[in-house]
């Protein structure tokens, strides 16, 4: 029974080494999120790292054109509620001038009917003149707000069709002169900050794995679970899926030898 256990001893001590490829850290898959001709597709930057550069654009000339005229549209309005508040706060005073000249003579039995009817008529005119001109100040605000709603959204579409990118572009899908819709692939971009490697640990090395080290090919090196699942793996039914994060090697995609120990 001894010599058993010393034969299946060395074959326990190998299943826990796990031969797994090194993988960037992420990879992301840019998708159209909007539709339309590519007018530009810069495959010179495909296998390098870029930073908040545009790889793929979607043509936009339209709505360019509809943002230069919301614009043109938002800066009249502006001036027009510019004016329009000048002219509330002029037909305010007015109003209030009239309203006092109307209650200091209203109660005054030396003032013929005709002059404070005439009074009353002037306070009554400027208050309504106040009111038309305050409620046409809320209607050119509430223009000004769809307006500035509908910038919003020109800038937004237009940004959606010239994605900006950060990362090592692993490949660029379409060409120009290529029409694309809306969840089409256009670039995938991969985080090379770090790297991550895939496991599926078993129960004993899952035991305890806060106090553990990690290994790769012999060597400790300082790593971090990203994820470490607590249910079995769907495919790999008695183990449990991790990715650790590593540091970058200058070439992804070697094998390499895991130990967590």
């Amino acid at each position: 029974m001894r010599l058993l256990f010393l034969m299946v001893l060395p074959l326990m001590l190998i299943a826990k080494v796990h031969s797994v490829k090194v993988e960037p850290l992420q990879i992301y898959h840019i998708k159209a999120a909007a539709s339309g001709e590519v007018v530009f597709s810069d495959y010179t930057k495909e296998s390098q790292v870029v930073h908040d550069a545009v790889i793929v654009g979607i043509d936009d000339k339209i709505d360019r054109a509809t943002l230069k005229n919301i614009q043109k549209k938002t800066n009249n309005l502006q001036s027009i509620i510019k004016i329009t508040k000048d002219s509330l706060q002029t037909a305010a005073a007015v109003m209030q001038i009239k309203r006092e000249n109307y209650e200091r003579i209203k109660n005054l039995s030396t003032k013929p009917r005709y002059e404070k009817n005439m009074r009353q008529a002037e306070y009554l005119a400027a208050r309504q003149n106040y009111l038309a001109t305050k409620e046409k100040l809320d209607n050119l605000l509430m223009q000004l707000a769809d307006l500035q709603l509908q910038l919003t959204k020109t800038k937004d579409v237009i940004s959606k069709k010239n994605p900006k990118i950060s990362g090592y572009v692993y490949n660029i899908y379409p060409r120009v002169g290529d029409f694309v819709a809306m969840g089409a692939p256009l670039v995938d971009v991969a985080d090379i900050t770090k790297a991550k490697v895939t496991l599926y640990l078993s129960p004993q090395e899952i035991e305890g794995i806060k106090e553990k080290k990690i290994f790769i090919n012999g060597k400790r090196v300082v790593g971090e679970f990203i994820t470490l699942h607590r249910i079995t793996d769907t495919n790999f039914i008695t183990q449990y899926k991790a990715e650790i994060a590593i540091p970058a090697p200058k070439i992804f995609g070697k094998i390499v030898k895991v130990e967590i120990k």
